[in-house]
């Protein structure tokens, strides 16, 4: 009954991210119905000659900032959501050059802090006996390359709002440790698990004038390790990041 019942709260635990996620996915979709390319400008001419072969419509997507060979600074802060067993927040240093408006490349190094979440709570006050083996990741670094093939403008409260949306790759390093224990009464015994990992991500950024703007981010980061112990059969894991903050462009 007792493991029952942590599996209906995990379970609820896990639904609630996925409609996050899901919510979030829904909310990239519908600004990407107002987006046009990122390079448009107020005399480029698109022949929808599909909607009305007599006709030509000139869209006015002038883009008002720009951030082509600039180097942007940002510091972002947020929280993971893939550990099982961790609250994790984050806060996180960034800095980016864009060649062009499309392409860019970013580093940065992120310093995350780790609690017990209800689940790893409710699991010792249940099944004190169930000792689960824990992999903390406590920071991350790597190298990012942006592409951002969308820019758009939209009205709020009769102010208009520029902003763009892009995608990320890289590699990066993953600084982590894995946490074990013989009995409740034994401290964790803290072993080294840094890992290389794949990393794909999207991202908004909501220009505020020149030199600021709003950062909205989603970084995942995929690595293969072994499942519960130091050795043996690996498998992938990932590890998500949502970060919010501000850049300034030098």
């Amino acid at each position: 009954m007792e493991s029952k019942g942590m599996e209906a709260k995990a379970l609820k635990i896990w639904g609630a991210r996925l409609l996050w996620i899901a919510g979030a996915g829904i909310w990239l979709m519908l600004m990407a119905g107002a987006w046009n390319r990122a390079d448009a400008a107020e005399t480029d001419s698109y022949n929808f000659s599909w909607l009305d072969p007599d006709k030509k419509i000139y869209v006015l997507q002038n883009r008002k900032y720009s951030k082509a060979n600039r180097a942007m600074v940002s510091v972002l802060g947020g929280i993971g959501w893939s550990n099982p067993y961790r609250n994790v927040r984050g806060i996180e240093p960034r800095l980016a050059l864009y060649f062009s408006e499309q392409i860019g490349v970013e580093v940065f190094y992120s310093k995350l802090f780790n609690s017990g979440n209800t689940t790893y709570r409710s699991l010792l006050a249940s099944a004190p006996a169930l000792l689960p083996l824990l992999r903390e990741i406590r920071g991350q670094m790597g190298g990012l390359v942006h592409w951002t093939p969308w820019y758009a403008k939209i009205n709020v409260f009769n102010q208009i709002l520029y902003f763009d949306w892009g995608f990320q790759f890289g590699l990066g390093r993953l600084e982590a440790v894995r946490l074990a224990r013989n009995s409740t009464s034994d401290p964790f015994v803290e072993t080294s698990d840094n890992q290389t990992a794949f990393l794909l991500g999207t991202g908004q950024q909501f220009f505020l004038s020149q030199d600021w703007s709003i950062r909205l981010d989603i970084l995942g980061a995929f690595y293969n390790a072994t499942y519960d112990k130091n050795s043996g059969d690996k498998t992938w894991f990932s590890n998500f990041q949502f970060g919010a903050g501000l850049g300034y462009r030098l």
